[in-house]
């Protein structure tokens, strides 16, 4: 009967993957690109004075949208250029 190796031990693919699987930087991307999104967005509607029409909340949801966008990307390029190393 042949020897059947450990499995924690042996399945070096497995703990490879859980190394290199920690990406945090999209998840501060996402927080701080929501939260820097809807900031803007709110500037720009009392700039041009949209905090009273209906076109507000609009608005606002594409400032989050777009900044949540961007904290994607930058975090997705900050993981990519940490695993590399």
């Amino acid at each position: 009967m042949p020897k059947r190796n450990n499995i924690n031990e042996d399945n070096s693919y497995n703990n490879k993957n859980q190394e290199n699987d920690n990406n945090h930087y999209v998840g501060f991307g996402v927080g701080v690109g929501l939260i820097g999104g809807c900031l803007f967005a709110a500037v720009i509607g009392v700039v041009f004075g949209l905090m009273g029409d209906s076109l507000f909340p609009m608005v606002l949801a594409l400032g989050s949208g777009f900044g949540m966008l961007m904290g994607i990307v930058i975090g997705a390029v900050m993981d990519n250029n940490k695993n590399k190393v």
